[in-house]
C-alpha cells in the first residue's frame, strides 16, 4: 500500500506524528512524504509559516514539491489528510489543493479528525465510496 500524508506544514509537529506512526504500521518506503521532500521544503516553511516572506526561488521550490505530490498521489492507493492545526480543524490552501487532486482522481481518502467543514462534508456526499467512514483506521489493502 502506498500512502500519501497532506497536511499544514504550519503544525509540523502534529504532521510528523501522523507521518511516523504511518511509517511504523507500514513501512517507511510505502508513506510519502520522505524525509528528503520535508527537508527541501524548510525554505518554504520558513517563508510561508514563519512570515518570511515568499522570494521566486521559495515560489519555484514550491511548485517543484506540489508536482511531487501530485506524481506521488497519481501512484498512491490512499492520501491521509492531516485536518488539525494547533488542535482546531484546519485546511490549509495547499491541503485543499492537494485533497481536490487527489478527489478528482478518485483516490481514496482518509482524514485523521472527523470534518466539519461544509465544503469537505459535501465533497464527501458527492463521492462517499472515496472516503472512509472511520477516522484514523487502518485501512485494509
Amino acid at each position: 500500500m502506498k500512502i500519501v500524508v497532506c497536511g499544514s506544514y504550519g503544525d509540523m509537529k502534529h504532521f510528523l506524528e501522523v507521518l511516523e506512526r504511518l511509517k511504523r504500521e507500514h513501512g517507511e518506503q510505502s508513506v510519502f512524504p520522505t524525509r528528503e521532500h520535508l527537508k527541501r521544503s524548510e525554505p518554504c516553511i520558513e517563508a510561508h509559516h514563519r512570515q518570511k516572506g515568499e522570494t521566486d526561488e521559495t515560489l519555484a521550490i514550491r511548485s517543484e514539491l506540489m508536482r511531487t505530490y501530485f506524481d506521488q498521489i497519481d501512484r498512491a492507493n490512499l492520501v491521509e489528510i492531516v485536518n488539525e492545526k494547533n488542535g482546531k480543524e484546519h485546511y490549509g490552501v495547499g491541503t485543499t489543493i492537494e485533497l481536490g487532486y487527489a478527489f478528482a482522481k478518485g483516490k481514496r481518502i482518509q482524514f485523521t479528525r472527523k470534518p466539519t467543514n461544509a465544503n469537505i462534508l459535501s465533497l464527501e456526499m458527492a463521492a462517499k465510496n472515496q472516503f472512509y467512514d472511520e477516522i484514523c483506521r487502518k485501512p485494509e489493502e
